[in-house]
């Protein structure tokens, strides 16, 4: 009895200290884990800041961190290459959209009608050119030293990459099924090169550049001459009714399809059975 009570009095004794033995393995262990996680939030915290510095004054802002987050040592590169590599995106953008349409041609051949065909052909080839000059805004973002000519031949590659995806909508209808199935995608290169676009005047020495206003501006750089209404001001009136009527606002005479659902299946028997007085100007 006596050695039962003297157990108890022992245990009793011991039970403080082991209590607060274990609220100090705990506390080691919760802190090692703390100070592991740490680094990853600091660097993580780094990048993000990075990519919200690099994206001020985007349009497109959410999708510009998104992408600058996934670019590895992003706080160590520089503004050329952060472009760069949103470029380098928007390239991959483009051909994931170019086999989207190959894909579509494949599978709904025989659904789509001869305009339709015309207008993907007509895709395949502007995604063609604008991989061509988002490539030549890479090679040409490599070189260090930025001359006047370097930074406008920048902005005409990306104006006119841009324009491309534009130029693709514009040849389906409005509400067509097969626009729906790649207008997202080309939004979203659209949105990629708007970005870029605004992220070059960041470059060291290009607002010198975007400020100017040469003399000589509009002689060696087309795009840069007076605009009106959303066209050089030396485009007529009526032409500028044709060119915003779109697909859907041209009525057509005749059509050549070579599977029969136009009016004629060659280009050759549409010019035979037009009249000579045909006014083509």
């Amino acid at each position: 009895m006596y050695n039962l009570r003297r157990r108890t009095k022992l245990l009793l004794s011991l039970l403080p200290t082991s209590a607060l033995l274990l609220i100090l393995l705990f506390s080691n262990t919760n802190l090692r884990n703390s100070n592991s996680n740490t680094p990853k939030t600091h660097v993580h915290n780094h990048i993000q800041l990075a990519a919200h510095s690099a994206c001020q004054d985007t349009l497109y802002k959410d999708l510009c961190v998104s992408t600058l987050s996934t670019f590895p040592d992003l706080t160590t590169k520089s503004v050329p290459q952060i472009i760069s590599y949103t470029v380098s995106q928007t390239v991959s953008e483009v051909q994931a959209s170019s086999s989207n349409c190959t894909g579509i041609i494949k599978k709904q051949f025989k659904k789509l009608n001869a305009l339709q065909q015309i207008a993907l052909d007509d895709c395949l080839e502007l995604f063609d050119d604008t991989i061509g000059e988002l490539q030549e805004v890479i090679s040409d973002l490599s070189i260090k030293k930025l001359t006047s000519n370097r930074y406008y031949d920048l902005k005409t590659l990306l104006s006119g990459a841009m324009t491309n995806q534009y130029t693709c909508l514009d040849g389906f209808n409005d509400t067509g099924i097969v626009r729906q199935e790649i207008e997202s995608r080309l939004r979203t290169i659209s949105q990629h090169v708007s970005n870029a676009l605004v992220m070059l005047k960041k470059i060291p020495g290009a607002l010198k550049y975007e400020n100017s206003k040469s003399s000589t501006s509009s002689e060696m750089f087309p795009e840069f001459v007076p605009m009106k209404n959303g066209f050089p001001t030396w485009v007529s009136s009526k032409d500028r009714k044709l060119l915003q009527s779109g697909v859907n606002g041209t009525k057509y005479d005749l059509v050549v399809a070579k599977d029969g659902t136009g009016n004629f299946t060659t280009i050759s028997e549409a010019v035979d059975v037009a009249p000579n007085s045909s006014v083509t100007s």
